[in-house]
């Protein structure tokens, strides 16, 4: 499994934005446990933002837990040697798809965000934001975890989002459209 200094090094290649301190908060408080499932209330997650740049669509998962729309990602496992590992094992888990480009090494972005209940012992997650694209010519399938996979194009985004996501999703496209132009 990614140990704490490995994961130290990728959230601090992510953007800096608001987040950047709760994430030194969490590693300097709960240490290696920050990185389990069951380290604590408060952990890790790693996600990716899959997106088809071309059709300017987005890869979604509706969480059966969450009952909302957002992007792939869950806790960490020990089969995952770095953060994006994790994020593209989420994503094909997810989404049924495999063989994503990368859009960049980095992250795009670090979000903190509270749980509802239906997440049992965890009640907030440190999301380490990754990017993939993908062709909206490609089909997902939904997996054990998820509700509905689907393409959206960005004016075209469903009701039921993660709380936040609205608000962000522009600025992550933007952001993982800016990682490829600039590593292409």
């Amino acid at each position: 499994m990614i140990d704490l200094e490995a994961a130290r090094r990728e959230v601090g290649r992510a953007p800096s934005n608001p987040f950047v301190s709760e994430f030194a908060e969490l590693f300097a408080q709960q240490g290696a446990d920050s990185l389990r499932r069951d380290g604590g209330a408060h952990h890790l997650t790693a996600s990716c933002l899959v997106f088809d740049p071309s059709a300017e669509s987005v890869l979604l998962n509706h969480h059966g837990k969450a009952q909302l729309w957002g992007q792939f990602g869950g806790h960490l496992e020990p089969i995952d040697h770095s953060l994006r590992e994790a994020a593209r094992r989420e994503a094909e888990e997810e989404s049924g798809l495999a063989d994503f480009a990368w859009v960049s090494p980095a992250p795009i972005d670090l979000h903190v965000h509270d749980l509802s209940s239906a997440f049992g012992a965890c009640t907030r997650h440190f999301d380490v934001v990754f990017a993939a694209r993908a062709s909206v010519a490609e089909s997902p399938s939904a997996s054990a975890e998820s509700l509905n996979v689907a393409w959206f194009p960005l004016g075209e985004l469903p009701s039921d989002l993660m709380p936040d996501l609205p608000a962000r999703l522009p600025d992550l496209y933007r952001s993982a459209v800016a990682s490829l132009s600039a590593c292409g």
